[in-house]
C-alpha cells in the first residue's frame, strides 16, 4: 500500500501548466537510432524518440505529447489521438529504420506498449522539471527537497532507501538523484521548510538527513564508447536533473555552436548568451564539477570533453591581432586534460590547485582578470583569480588542438579542431609582467 501522509500536506503535485512549459522548451527535434544517441542532459533542450530521424514523425510525437500535456490528458488520450497519425506515416508496427550515419537497419516496433513508455518518461521528465523550476520560485520559503517512492511493493529495491531523504536544494545528491531516476520510476521529490519536515517526522516518518555514498559503476555508451560513470540505482541515461539541466544545456549549446562558427561571432554568441541568462554559467559551472567527478572516478581515459566557455570578444580581436589563427572561440577541458591538471606530481612541485578551485573553472574563465600569450610557445594564459595564498591562477590554453568529440545526435564522434585548456595551476603573479616571456593581449596583470 503508498505510504500515507500528513493530513493538509501536498506533496509532490504540480499543476499541469508548469510541466507543460517545461516540456514545451525542449522544441529542439533531434533525430536518433537508438536511445542511446540523445543521452541525459540532452534531453533538457532536445525531444528524441529512439528509432525516429524523420523529423516529420518527431514533429508529430512532439506536438501530440506538448497537447494533452497542456490539457491535462492522460495515456488514452495520447494513445487515441496519435495513433492515426502515426499510421499515416508508417510508423505504426513493426518499422524498418536506418542509422543516417552507418546504414545500419533494424526493425522497431510502434504499438500500444511503445506509446505506453514514450508517454511515461516524457511527461514524468517533464513534471520533474516543472517541480524543480516550482521550487526554484519558492526555495526561500522552502529550501529542502524531499525525496519520495510511492511505498509499495513496487517500488525498486534500490530506490527504497532514498525514501524520505530530506537535503537542502543546493546538495550535490540532486545533480544525479533528482526522480524519475529510470525507466518508469514512479519516485518524485518535493520541495519543504522546517515545519514539513517536523510534520513529517511527527506522523512517525524516518527523515534522513544525510546523503547516502554513491557507488558508481561505468557504463560504457554503445553508440559513443565514451564511459559514463552512473550511480548504483540508477538507469543510464536518468542520472540528471531535469530541471538543472535545461541551463546548463542552453549555454553548452551556444559552445557547442561557438566551436562551429567564425571566432568572432561564436564569441558574440556565447557573450549575449551569457547577458541573457546568467545562470547559464552557474549551471554549466555545476556540470563540469560533475564532468571532472566522473573523470576521477572512470579511473580510465574516457575519450570524452566538456566546454567550458568562449574566449571573448575582445581578446579574440587581440589574439588574431597578435597574429595568432583561431578556429573557433571555443574552450574545452579533455578528460586528461583533468588527470593532468589534478595529477600528484603538481602537488609536489607546489603549483597545485585543488579539485574544489578546479570544478569552478567555467566561471574562473569568464571572470578572468587578463589574458596573456606565452612568446615560446604561442600558449593563452589565463590569469585566475583563486585567492592562494598571494598567488595567482594560471590556465594554459592550446589553441587549435585536434579534439575529438560528438557534435551530432547520430552518435557519431567528429574530429575537429579547439582550444583546449591543458592545465591549470598557480604561479606568482610578478613572473607575469616579464614582457619578454609574456604579451599582454587583454586585461591587467
Amino acid at each position: 500500500m503508498p505510504t500515507k501522509i500528513p493530513k493538509g500536506m501536498r506533496l509532490g503535485l504540480i499543476a499541469p501548466v508548469d510541466a507543460a512549459a517545461a516540456f514545451q522548451r525542449r522544441q529542439l527535434l533531434q533525430p536518433s537510432f537508438r536511445w542511446q544517441d540523445v543521452f541525459q542532459e540532452e534531453h533538457a533542450v532536445g525531444f528524441a524518440v529512439a528509432g525516429v530521424s524523420r523529423l516529420d514523425v518527431l514533429q508529430v510525437f512532439f506536438d501530440e505529447l506538448d497537447q494533452v500535456q497542456a490539457a491535462g490528458g492522460d495515456l488514452r488520450a495520447f494513445s487515441k489521438s496519435i495513433q492515426p497519425k502515426l499510421a499515416d506515416k508508417g510508423f505504426w508496427g513493426d518499422v524498418e529504420v536506418k542509422d543516417p550515419a552507418t546504414g545500419e537497419t533494424r526493425v522497431t516496433t510502434f504499438d500500444k506498449s511503445r506509446l505506453e513508455l514514450i508517454f511515461d518518461v516524457n511527461t514524468r521528465t517533464a513534471a520533474a522539471a516543472g517541480r524543480w523550476e516550482r521550487s526554484e520560485r519558492s526555495k526561500a520559503t522552502k529550501p529542502f527537497l524531499v525525496y519520495r517512492t510511492m511505498g509499495d511493493e513496487r517500488v525498486r529495491a534500490s530506490h527504497r532507501p532514498w525514501d524520505f531523504i530530506a537535503l537542502p536544494r543546493e546538495h550535490p545528491f540532486w545533480e544525479t538523484h533528482f526522480p524519475p531516476n529510470g525507466w518508469k520510476c514512479r519516485c518524485y521529490a518535493f520541495a519543504a521548510d522546517e515545519k514539513d519536515l517536523a510534520r513529517l517526522a511527527a506522523a512517525g516518518f524516518k527523515i534522513l538527513r544525510e546523503a547516502p555514498p554513491i557507488e558508481w559503476l561505468q557504463y560504457v555508451n554503445p553508440r559513443t564508447g565514451e564511459v559514463v560513470p552512473v550511480p548504483r540505482g540508477i538507469d543510464p541515461g536518468f542520472a540528471y536533473n531535469p530541471g538543472k539541466a535545461r541551463n546548463a544545456a542552453l549555454y553548452e549549446q551556444a559552445l557547442r555552436k561557438a566551436a562551429e562558427r567564425h571566432p568572432l561571432a561564436g564569441a558574440v554568441a556565447v557573450a549575449q548568451a551569457s547577458v541573457a541568462n546568467p545562470e547559464m554559467l552557474a549551471q554549466t559551472t555545476r556540470q563540469f564539477g560533475q564532468f571532472v567527478d566522473r573523470v576521477l572516478a572512470s579511473g580510465a581515459p574516457t575519450r570524452s570533453a566538456f566546454y567550458v566557455g568562449a574566449i571573448r570578444p575582445g581578446a579574440v580581436r587581440s589574439v588574431e591581432a597578435a597574429g595568432m589563427e583561431l578556429d573557433s572561440a571555443a574552450l574545452a577541458v579533455t578528460d586528461d586534460g583533468v588527470r593532468h591538471t589534478l595529477r600528484p606530481a603538481k602537488a609536489a612541485a607546489g603549483v597545485a590547485i585543488d579539485a574544489d578551485t578546479y570544478k569552478q573553472l567555467p566561471r574562473l574563465l569568464a571572470d578572468a582578470s587578463a589574458l596573456l600569450v606565452e612568446r615560446d610557445t604561442n600558449a593563452l594564459l589565463y590569469v585566475l583569480d583563486v585567492a592562494t595564498q598571494g598567488r595567482v591562477g594560471k590556465a594554459v590554453v592550446r589553441l587549435s588542438e585536434p579534439v575529438k568529440l560528438r557534435t551530432s545526435p547520430d552518435g557519431r564522434r567528429r574530429n575537429f579542431r579547439a582550444n583546449v585548456v591543458r592545465t591549470v595551476t598557480v604561479m606568482d603573479p610578478q613572473a607575469l609582467r616579464d614582457t619578454v616571456r609574456y604579451q599582454l593581449l587583454w586585461g591587467a596583470v
